[in-house]
């Protein structure tokens, strides 16, 4: 079974290198989004790849936070001396 994240066999044939530093320059230089892992390697989706590979345009959209829900109460500070 497939794992959700390519595998560095996958990355090197990709990107044609085996340093990851590299990897990361390649991809960074083609626009391809990734994370990278505390090792420093580039952790790159399956999907994203094959969409990536196959000519696919990703409109990307970035997640906005949601606003903070409003407090139940508000304190009177009238009344404090």
């Amino acid at each position: 079974m497939e794992t959700e994240i390519l595998s560095d066999e996958e990355l090197v044939a990709i990107t044609g290198y085996k340093p990851r530093a590299w990897q990361r320059r390649w991809l960074t230089d083609k626009g391809w989004h990734f994370v990278e892992s505390r090792g420093g390697r580039p952790l790159v989706g399956r999907q994203y790849a094959r969409q990536k590979l196959s000519g696919v345009v990703i409109d990307t959209v970035p997640v906005a936070a949601a606003p903070p829900p409003a407090p139940a109460w508000t304190p009177d500070f009238s009344r404090v001396k």
